[in-house]
């Protein structure tokens, strides 16, 4: 018999006897075949490869607008003051609290068919957003002399900043007025 074949004996640890073992049973292989690891291999080589890299002629993009609009809006207690109109395309706004309360600042797109005054009566009335209004982003909200950035690629249409925070006596800062319509050109 092959040494490397015969089995141990050892001893059982709470008797301190010789066990002999009974059976010498194989183990199960814990490798994958070497084809399934060389065709996992490609798998994962190929989801990680960008498309654009495994065609022969790599299609080409329409370039891409880079320059980003600059908007301030001051957040004053209670009403924003912005310009009335910026153009489409990649828009930071950049809040800053010039008041004695805390702000935010949400943007969200009107849509052609809605106004402002519908969106005004379901949120002072309902206490949520219309589901038909679909909301871009918001600012944290920021304590007086603070700043807080916005960025958001805008289409053409109608857009409204809203201050969503209720105020330290319970009414909501767009009952105040902290409320801006503005017109993406």
């Amino acid at each position: 018999m092959d040494p490397d074949s015969v089995p141990l004996q050892r001893e059982h640890p709470a008797r301190n006897q010789v066990v002999e073992p009974t059976e010498v049973v194989p183990m199960p292989s814990k490798s994958f075949p070497r084809e399934l690891l060389a065709f996992l291999a490609l798998a994962i080589s190929a989801l990680l490869t960008p498309l654009e890299a495994q065609t022969a002629a790599p299609a080409r993009r329409a370039p891409v607008a880079t320059k980003v609009e600059y908007v301030v809006v001051e957040g004053a207690d209670y009403a924003f003051k912005n310009p009335p109109s910026v153009n489409n395309g990649i828009v930071t706004f950049n809040l800053v609290n010039v008041g004695q309360d805390l702000h935010a600042m949400t943007l969200l797109e009107l849509p052609s068919n809605h106004t402002l005054r519908e969106f005004l009566d379901m949120y002072h009335q309902k206490g949520i957003i219309p589901p038909w209004m679909p909301t871009l982003g918001q600012t944290p909200t920021i304590a007086p002399r603070q700043e807080a950035f916005l960025t958001a690629r805008l289409k053409p249409g109608k857009y409204i900043l809203a201050c969503l925070i209720p105020g330290r006596d319970g009414r909501a800062h767009t009952e105040k007025g902290m409320v801006q319509l503005i017109t993406v050109k």
